[in-house]
């Protein structure tokens, strides 16, 4: 292998000690007409960040700018940025690489690295911070290379603010001492914004072809329509939706050209969830995350520079992630769902008690999903949900959680059943083991008589035979129990409570504690029975009660 090479990303050196970190700001000029060359610039460190974090260079090596990011061209996804040329800041393409390759060569020499090849910047940026070392870079010729005798890494991250750059390694005992740095002033004053100078008579003017905008927008990126967050967003917020495969998409009515771009990818997912229905909930759980993949994938790509500020959806949450796509802007989440690593452990557990399951081992998302979605989550300005569970999860971690209620359906009420007849369990759910099947089934193992209902596929049911049925679910229901393990959208518990019915459920269900529903712990067979007969004998009196009433307006009719 060469000395100067494309190096690869590796993990030899992810425990290696820190050796120099080094934070720029992203945003430091906020003037309004420059705001697109500084939008343009992130859009660049975005791109580029890929080619260097993570990367190893052996001892000896020499890491190369310019041979390790590439060429910059627009099809990789470089935009209009801000470059300094000639005494001022001009829109060029992938202009404002730069803060990168000055965070390197600063962090290098903090490190003790080498300087193979070094150029300074020949004018300063009127609003930047002067850099402890800086290092201008021009495709191809300028370049900007470092060299070490000892094995070292890259690791660099953007979050909302700021670029983080930070060089490790493993170094002998007596690493030779960073020589100190003489600062010299630039040949020429501080650079000029070529969208803000004013200047008419430039040969520059009405040529560089910037975006009009000058401010950032908020875009919405949603994988499906809920209530609580359509109730929540701003009706003129900008949205990114799938294409619609059923009209409560549409509810909402999002401007018509948000999802025409993802015909291909919608439609496939679609193809794809119902083909592999039929392969096992494992399968389909599979076929899922592989559509949300699809699908940021898709919406990266339709994101502009201007899109500072980005409401997603918890599903494409960790893909984004690992696509970049959330580096360098605000990002609230709209969290519908308890974070993988936790509904993992949730599983596990329950597998403990019921080890003839397979089903609560049948999927496991991939480490690297999991591990992004904690790091988004962990970097997010704000979590928006309306989950109970999911909010005080989010809150004990540190994040800022805004609560939102629960949007009830407006209905009437099912129409009463014969107050002679057995009680009538609804379970809201299909038979899986993480709903809570199997504590069902042995809580209503050991009660009296009564009917039960499964709302859903009834395979696998180990339990008193349910009963048929047709219409509506909850038509002479009694009480209605859902003792999950992990739920994410309790509507049917939402509907029934709105109808004035029992529920029972657990806390993972994620409402709050309210006039008709007693909550229980997961995996407590004896609680669940015992709220389900008191739920029934409540019932049961209240239908005794309605029964004698309407024999007395009868008599007095």
């Amino acid at each position: 292998m060469p000395d100067e090479w494309r190096w690869p990303r590796g993990d030899g050196l992810a425990d290696a000690p820190v050796l120099a970190e080094v934070r720029s700001a992203l945003w430091l000029d906020g003037r309004p007409e420059e705001f697109p060359l500084v939008a343009g610039k992130v859009q660049n460190l975005r791109v580029a960040l890929p080619a260097f974090h993570a990367v190893e260079v052996p001892a000896g090596g020499v890491l190369s700018f310019w041979r390790q990011l590439g060429r910059p061209t627009a099809r990789r996804g470089f935009v209009l940025g801000r470059e300094v040329r000639q005494g001022c800041v001009v829109p060029t393409l992938a202009g404002g690489i730069c803060q990168l390759s000055n965070a390197l060569a600063t962090a290098a020499h903090r490190a003790g690295l080498e300087m193979v090849e070094r150029h300074g910047h020949t004018a300063s940026i009127e609003d930047a911070t002067a850099p402890e070392l800086d290092a201008t870079v021009f495709w191809r010729h300028v370049d900007l290379r470092l060299r070490a005798p000892w094995p070292w890494r890259v690791e660099i991250s953007m979050d909302a603010d700021e670029l983080v750059l930070t060089i490790r390694g493993s170094v002998p005992a007596a690493k030779p001492a960073a020589i100190p740095i003489r600062r010299e002033a630039p040949s020429s004053p501080a650079a000029r914004g070529c969208l803000s100078c004013g200047e008419t008579t430039c040969f520059r003017h009405g040529t560089h072809g910037a975006a009009a905008t000058t401010r950032g927008r908020t875009l919405a990126l949603l994988d499906a329509w809920v209530p609580e967050f359509e109730a929540w967003l701003d009706v003129e917020v900008e949205r990114f939706v799938p294409v619609p495969t059923r009209l409560a998409f549409w509810r909402a009515r999002p401007p018509a050209w948000a999802g025409h771009r993802f015909y291909a990818v919608s439609l496939l997912h679609v193809f794809r969830l119902g083909a592999s229905a039929r392969l096992g909930n494992g399968r389909r759980q599979a076929s899922i995350v592989q559509g949300q993949r699809r699908l940021a994938q898709a919406y990266a790509r339709s994101l502009r520079p201007e899109h500072v500020r980005l409401l997603v959806d918890q599903g494409l949450l960790p893909r984004l992630e690992l696509l970049g796509a959330l580096a360098g802007r605000e990002v609230v989440v709209l969290a519908t769902s308890l974070p993988m690593a936790e509904i993992e452990t949730r599983l596990d557990a329950a597998a403990k008690r019921w080890p003839d399951e397979a089903s609560l081992r049948d999927y496991r998302a991939p480490p690297d999903i999991v591990a992004a979605e904690a790091r988004a989550l962990a970097r997010a300005e704000c979590v928006v949900t309306p989950h109970g569970e999911v909010a005080q999860v989010l809150g004990a971690r540190g994040v800022r959680v805004e609560r939102l209620d629960w949007q009830r359906p407006a209905t009437r009420r099912a129409p009463a059943g014969d107050a002679c007849a057995e009680p009538r369990v609804v379970f809201a759910a299909s038979s899986l083991a993480r709903k809570g099947a199997r504590e069902m089934a042995a809580a209503l193992a050991g009660m009296p008589s009564c009917r039960v209902r499964i709302v859903g596929n009834v395979q696998g049911w180990r339990g008193r035979l349910p009963e048929p049925w047709q219409g509506d679910p909850l038509a002479d229901a009694s009480v209605v129990a859902l003792p999950a393990h992990v739920e994410h959208a309790p509507r049917l518990l939402l509907r029934a409570l709105a109808l004035g019915l029992p529920v029972v459920a657990t806390p993972a269900c994620g409402l709050p504690k309210q006039p008709g529903l007693r909550l229980v712990p997961p995996g407590d067979v004896e609680a669940l029975r015992e709220a389900l007969i008191d739920a029934l004998n409540a019932a049961r009196k209240h239908a005794e009660l309605e029964a004698y009433i309407a024999a007395e307006r009868n008599a007095w009719d």
